[in-house]
């Protein structure tokens, strides 16, 4: 037992005595001399580390002190000093945690030495118990960081094979809600070319699903956010009051969050608790701007997949019409062509392999020029994006910062894979900004690129 600067306090006692007189002596002449904090058992007595019972009468009980105290639920450790015990007073002794017996006489000395062990022991067992909930508490937090990288992780995962915004804003709203452990979670977003905010998704208390909605708020705290493109973090008042977020909808706490593409605001996402008095913490805070992070990558990868469906090729009866430019299927005729010619030309002065590998290539471009193609102009063409050469690109960028914060990037190309009809620009800012959340949510390891 030690006080605030590390040394050893003295312990406190509280004397109980079937004779009063025995007890204001134990405190005047022997504890208070030795320097040990002591008072006679009265109803403004602090508490205190150990009990000394003084037993100096042999009838009737002498431990009804000592009992009563039991009974009304101090488990304070006791010492017993008694001058005579009978042996059918063993058995109490065990029943009411007597932690050490003095027979009279005694030394003050003994008596000062067994209070300081017994005060020891008890400190020490108080301190086990608190380590011992400090790592059952632990343990828990280690679990919830757990929950909270896989939830993370099933953002990500779900943003890059979902195509539909819907779905990917479901997802997003239900795991904010769970990151946070608010009553309600939602998600609001601009409507393309205004400032005007949309209630797009939201989860509410007691529902295990999220809703899609098309709500249009007006006058919010959700529109300070959006504006300013500052975070909020709104706690419980002392008085119990509540915050009104618009009209009807009134919050003990709150979180808000811009949800940025690029560097754009586009929208905001908010966890609420409408009716618990209930903090939300900066952990949670910083919770909520990671998943507005893999909210805002979403809504970039949605854009791109609508972009590359109004773009994509009709499909014929054949099969897959390939998209071509003109110049290359011109170019593609010309070597055929050409090709026929030398081989009728130089029948007599090629030598029979050199033959018969021409003719390999020949019948390999009349093979080619016999596929299915929607011709392009040039200019379409140049604009077909090679995601292999984009990636690569985006990768050389991070590469600076991803060694400083010791992160691997590792690119998995796939063998086949086809040229988009895109935004070159758009489709490096949503890589650029997918690795950049995921480097900064992952801290330190290996970031992997599968294509």
């Amino acid at each position: 037992m030690t006080d605030d600067s590390g040394k050893r306090a003295s312990p406190r006692v509280i004397v109980i005595a079937d004779v009063e007189a025995n007890a204001q002596a134990l405190v005047k002449r022997v504890l208070t001399p030795a320097g040990v904090q002591s008072w006679v058992e009265t109803d403004k007595a602090p508490p205190c580390d150990v009990l000394v019972v003084d037993v100096t009468q042999l009838r009737g009980d002498p431990l009804a002190g000592l009992r009563a105290r039991r009974d009304a639920g101090d488990l304070t450790p006791a010492i017993v000093v008694a001058a005579h015990f009978s042996p059918s007073r063993i058995r109490d002794l065990f029943r009411l945690n007597v932690g050490d017996v003095l027979l009279k006489p005694y030394r003050p000395e003994d008596l000062v030495q067994a209070i300081s062990e017994l005060a020891e022991l008890r400190s020490a067992e108080a301190n086990t118990q608190v380590l011992s909930r400090k790592v059952d508490t632990l343990r828990e937090q280690s679990k919830r960081r757990s929950d909270e990288v896989r939830t993370l992780s099933e953002i990500g995962r779900a943003v890059v094979s979902l195509g539909d915004l819907d779905a990917i804003l479901a997802r997003v709203v239900e795991a904010a809600a769970f990151l946070s452990d608010a009553e309600e979670a939602n998600i609001y977003l601009a409507e393309p070319g205004t400032s005007e905010l949309v209630l797009r998704a939201s989860k509410q208390a007691g529902e295990k699903h999220a809703s899609l909605q098309r709500l249009r708020v007006y006058d919010t705290l959700v529109g300070q956010v959006f504006q300013t493109g500052q975070p909020l973090l709104h706690q419980p008042s002392l008085e119990g009051g509540t915050v009104k977020v618009q009209t009807g909808f009134l919050v003990q706490s709150l979180i808000e969050v811009p949800l940025r593409v690029g560097s754009r605001t586009v929208g905001v996402l908010g966890v609420f608790n409408r009716l618990a008095a209930r903090e939300f913490t900066t952990h949670q805070l910083t919770l909520m701007q990671a998943v507005a992070d893999w909210a805002g990558v979403a809504l970039e990868h949605a854009s791109l997949l609508t972009k590359a469906r109004s773009a994509a090729p009709e499909k014929a009866e054949a099969g897959t019409i390939a998209l071509a430019p003109q110049s290359l299927v011109d170019g593609l005729h010309q070597a055929t062509d050409g090709l026929g010619i030398m081989l009728e030309e130089g029948a007599g002065t090629m030598s029979e392999p050199q033959r018969r590998q021409l003719q390999r290539l020949l019948a390999h471009l009349q093979q080619l020029s016999a596929l299915p193609v929607a011709l392009i102009d040039d200019q379409s063409a140049e604009d077909l994006v090679d995601l292999h050469e984009v990636i690569a690109s985006v990768v050389e960028e991070l590469k600076a910062e991803a060694e400083r914060s010791k992160i691997e990037l590792l690119v998995r190309p796939s063998a086949q894979l086809p040229h988009l009809h895109t935004d070159r620009p758009q489709v490096r800012q949503i890589l650029l900004s997918l690795l950049n959340a995921s480097m900064r949510r992952l801290g330190r390891g290996r970031v992997e690129i599968a294509t």
